[in-house]
């Protein structure tokens, strides 16, 4: 009796295991698809700071549920593309939203894959990279959007000394000349 119990206690803390991991797992993908749906939301806001009059949006990285959540190579590449109508010329800007810094203002906005693909694609198609980072307010109206050339960056840890001084403090980008003072060392 005494093991037919040890046996029936076992398999009772197996399945309380078994569920609390299931519990967990469905939080952990509740909040990935929050957190998900946040970049989308952000990655339009980036989308109206360009006039359409002045470029053309010629990408933009399908979603998950775009696709039903099966992996595009597309997926590799910065959020949007653009292209400047006057001059034709192309660029990339790959979008972060973050609610607030980390420690001392660091901020983490990639991953090394991450990276490794935003450095590919620059170098791969010769067109500048530009990382648009929204920080704390709401993703539709962040406190402050900063601008950085990926050409500068090669961590995926941002200090706040890298990114400071490269706030874009108007509504709509006028040209991709502004784009690149904006996003210079200063």
């Amino acid at each position: 009796m005494l093991f037919i119990d040890s046996i029936l206690s076992w398999l009772k803390s197996r399945a309380e295991k078994k569920e609390r991991l299931r519990i967990q797992k469905e939080a952990e993908e509740k909040e990935r698809s929050f957190l998900y749906r946040l970049g989308n939301d952000f990655e339009s806001h980036v989308v109206t700071m360009f006039d359409p009059e002045r470029f053309e949006l010629i990408h933009r990285t399908p979603t998950n549920e775009e696709t039903g959540g099966r992996y595009v190579k597309s997926m590799r590449l910065p959020d949007l593309g653009f292209r400047e109508k006057s001059t034709g010329k192309r660029f990339w800007v790959e979008c972060k939203y973050r609610a607030r810094t980390e420690d001392l203002g660091t901020i983490t906005w990639c991953t090394d894959n991450q990276l490794r693909n935003y450095k590919r694609t620059h170098y791969g198609t010769g067109d500048t990279v530009f990382i648009m980072i929204g920080l704390g307010g709401h993703v539709m109206a962040p406190n402050k959007v900063f601008c950085l050339n990926l050409d500068r960056i090669n961590f995926t840890r941002l200090f706040y000394s890298t990114y400071c001084t490269n706030q874009v403090k108007v509504d709509k980008i006028e040209s991709y000349g502004q784009l690149l003072q904006i996003s210079e060392i200063k």
